[in-house]
């Protein structure tokens, strides 16, 4: 089967969703669809879309990450979002590879995205991934910055789901924010589904407790989606982060798009960040 990678020109490896063969990062990436477990009816791909065109601040927690390492000369083009002035939230993927493999993992955080405000580093001292990370579960990590982001119309953290929030969040809408298209950054919304029907359309897949899933039949299936990306609903204190993406397949298959379960994880991301959930 094949892996799911894009490399961008100028020597960037982006960690979205095309369809490819293995390149030179060696990131792992979710299977492709295995035709004859699951064929994909002709009429199925209506449903792809580049999403939406992100307007200048309108998404000012979102962080793309640019992670290289010792005597390599390429960058890993990831996505998380900002939790607190520090840190950064993602998944542990990209960051594991590059520990795991090369010496010296650093990189730079770029925040404020449609108006490039701010670009911060971060050493592999600031990185902490999820101990119990095995590539579908625990797929998180925070990333701490060399020095505080500064809030303002276009950088601006992102809350995530209070102690006593034990909502599934099913029947909301999600939005997500993907790569560029066009030079634009682009987003998507897709309605939260019941986690038995996301396994089922991902029979090959785990599903658990510990993910959320959208549904690419409400909102359509994001060419543009990204590994680290946050999934987002609102409620009546505004935006929440509920997911960070883990799995993502070709958007002509019209797989939901699986998420890791923010809930899930509150302990250990207080514990490796400076965040403070609020009950």
């Amino acid at each position: 089967m094949q892996y799911l990678t894009a490399l961008v020109v100028i020597g960037v490896v982006a960690v979205c969703a095309v369809n490819s063969d293995r390149e030179v990062s060696q990131l792992r990436r979710p299977l492709s669809v295995d035709n004859k477990q699951l064929p994909v009816t002709e009429d199925s791909n209506s449903l792809s879309t580049e999403g939406y065109n992100a307007y200048a601040g309108q998404f000012p927690y979102h962080a793309l990450l640019f992670i290289t390492a010792e005597n390599i000369s390429y960058a890993i083009l990831s996505s998380g979002s900002l939790i607190t002035p520090n840190y950064i939230l993602t998944h542990a993927d990209a960051l594991y590879t590059s520990m795991t493999n090369y010496n010296g993992t650093h990189g730079y955080a770029l925040l404020g995205y449609t108006e490039r405000e701010q670009r911060i580093n971060f050493t592999e001292s600031g990185i902490h991934v999820h101990p119990l990370y095995t590539g579908s579960l625990h797929d998180i990590a925070t990333v701490r910055l060399e020095h505080p982001v500064t809030f303002n119309h276009f950088v601006h953290p992102i809350r995530l789901p209070r102690l006593s929030d034990v909502r599934s969040y099913e029947g909301m809408e999600g939005t997500t924010v993907g790569n560029q298209y066009n030079g634009t950054l682009r987003y998507l919304r897709n309605q939260v589904m019941k986690n038995a029907d996301c396994q089922q359309l991902h029979p090959h897949a785990y599903i658990n407790a510990q993910h959320i899933c959208t549904n690419t039949y409400i909102g359509g299936a994001f060419c543009n989606s990204m590994y680290g990306a946050g999934l987002v609903v609102e409620d009546d204190g505004g935006p929440v982060l509920v997911g960070v993406t883990n799995l993502i397949y070709w958007c002509g298959t019209n797989y939901p798009i699986v998420y890791e379960r923010i809930s899930e994880l509150r302990d250990w991301i207080e514990e490796n960040s400076d965040y403070v959930f609020d009950f």
